[in-house]
């Protein structure tokens, strides 16, 4: 709606006018003054759109008021009525940029004509005056995200020389707003975006600058480097006002303060930075400066705590197993200080070796089930997905420990780690928690040897394998893989392998020279 002034010390004309405006149904708000020194001080008080003034007027006439308005109020539409058809007052209108001079008595339809006239005029001036304000801001956005992206301010000067870019000075700190969908790209379209800055624009002094960076981030800019718990309560405020509006999780990041444009760039990618600890803290939704910085990983560390999962999965131990897992766990849960991609990759190749040890495991499953991981928000919930892993592994090894198999796996492990000791029947069934006699008759039935068979094959291997591997004398090797008596080492070589240790490293030694 906009506002007329009507200025005339006779009233019955103000009334003329008043009752053709109310006719016509122009969207206008009316004033009245009854002389120019009256009209000069409403519109010294408050701002008009349209001064229609009589010419002839008491303290101060028409056309002196309307030089002073004209100063005051420089885009005022002036409309001259006066009964004096005097070429003088018309070149005094002219001057004033006056819309038009009608004489008295009103011509209704020249009236009408002249008012429509001026409308038009002030809309199309507000459209023009809208496009170039939405230019001059869409170019400061772009400069700003240019700069925000790594452009060098240096390059950003040559390229905007006809650009006044003193603005990119006045900013002091920011403030990153991130969703995990696509908000920013599907919710605020360009009708809708008004509605987003009135949503925040409360929280906000005047001079925020506001830049949609992508469909899941929006950055404000702010002119002053506020300290951080006065701009911990604006983040708080703005969530909440968010929140309440989308029924959307969204997570806000708070810069450190920057003084000079150039470090912009560098600021924003720091800032960004500290909303990857999210992934170690799905309860939090603010984010400083503080722990920004990625702690030490130690691949090596880690690799050892890997082998020894392998290790307690070979060896179906159950205990260490959980306890390996949770050191692994314990070491990456809540910290913020790691990079979330190394964790991920971390994670993933434990579950590769929980997965691979289950019987029932496929190497396509093992695929899909990854790449849940790369796609989870929080550490926990990979957390979850090992647990629920290693309780299947769990599950799996404590049936294969009620089984017969498990006894003979656990005695073939103990007989190859201690070959060069004393072994007997007894020893073996001791290990196992089974009777000499039972032990016996399973292993015969699992393996299709005799348990002191097979001591002798494991032992008769290793002696192969020393005789042609090192230079080590026989009466060395002898004890080495449990024989105390060289005599009965050797015939029991001979019997094995056909031949005596030392023709058998001589045999094989001329074997190779030929080759």
């Amino acid at each position: 709606m906009y506002r007329i002034l009507i200025t005339d010390d006779e009233k019955d004309e103000r009334d003329a006018i008043r009752f053709l405006l109310h006719k016509y149904r122009f969207p206008l708000t009316v004033m009245e003054a009854a002389n120019g020194k009256e009209a000069f001080e409403l519109l010294t008080a408050q701002k008009a759109d349209i001064l229609f003034t009589d010419i002839k007027m008491p303290f101060l006439n028409g056309i002196e008021l309307a030089g002073k308005v004209r100063e005051l109020q420089p885009d005022i539409q002036i409309i001259f009525f006066s009964g004096y058809d005097d070429f003088e007052y018309v070149k005094e209108a002219l001057s004033l940029r006056a819309v038009n001079y009608i004489l008295k008595p009103v011509n209704t339809e020249e009236f009408k004509k002249t008012i429509l006239t001026v409308l038009d005029a002030i809309s199309r001036k507000e459209q023009e005056a809208l496009k170039q304000k939405a230019s001059l801001d869409f170019m400061k956005n772009h400069i700003l995200y240019q700069l925000i992206n790594n452009t060098s301010l240096e390059n950003i000067i040559e390229a905007y020389k006809d650009v006044d870019i003193t603005f990119l000075y006045t900013y002091r700190s920011m403030l990153l707003i991130q969703y995990e969908s696509d908000f920013f790209g599907s919710r605020l379209t360009k009708d809708t975006t008004q509605e987003f800055l009135s949503a925040v624009s409360p929280v906000l002094s005047r001079d925020t600058c506001y830049i949609n960076l992508n469909p899941s981030q929006g950055l404000l800019l702010f002119t002053e480097a506020t300290e951080l718990k006065k701009m911990e309560a604006i983040a708080e405020e703005l969530h909440k006002r968010l929140t309440e509006q989308y029924h959307q999780v969204c997570y806000l990041a708070i810069s450190k303060p920057f003084f000079s444009p150039e470090d912009m760039g560098k600021v924003f990618n720091e800032t960004e930075m500290y909303l990857e600890k999210r992934f170690f803290f799905p309860g939090r939704y603010l984010y400083t400066q503080g722990s920004d910085t990625c702690g030490i990983i130690d691949p090596e560390e880690d690799d050892i705590l890997l082998k020894s999962i392998e290790k307690d999965i070979q060896l179906k131990d159950v205990y260490s197993l959980k306890q390996n897992i949770a050191m692994l766990i314990q070491k990456y849960e809540n910290q913020a200080t790691f990079s979330h991609i190394y964790v991920r990759y971390l994670f993933t190749g434990l579950l590769q070796t929980l997965l691979q040890s289950l019987t029932n495991y496929e190497e396509s499953a093992f695929w899909q089930i990854s790449e849940r991981i790369y796609h989870f928000k929080y550490f926990s919930d990979i957390r979850s997905l090992i647990d629920e892993t290693l309780d299947k592994l769990v599950t799996q090894i404590e049936q294969e420990q009620q089984s017969p198999k498990h006894a003979i796996n656990l005695v073939d492990q103990y007989i190859r780690a201690h070959y060069g000791e004393e072994l007997s029947l007894n020893i073996l069934a001791d290990k196992v928690y089974l009777t000499p006699r039972y032990l016996s008759s399973l292993f015969i039935q699992e393996t299709g040897f005799g348990i002191n068979r097979y001591i002798k094959n494991i032992r008769m291997e290793k002696a192969k394998e020393l005789l042609i591997t090192t230079n080590m004398k026989i009466s060395d090797i002898c004890p080495s893989v449990g024989y105390s008596n060289i005599s009965y080492f050797c015939k029991s070589f001979q019997e094995d392998f056909g031949t005596t240790p030392d023709k058998y490293r001589q045999n094989h030694s001329q074997l190779r020279n030929e080759v």
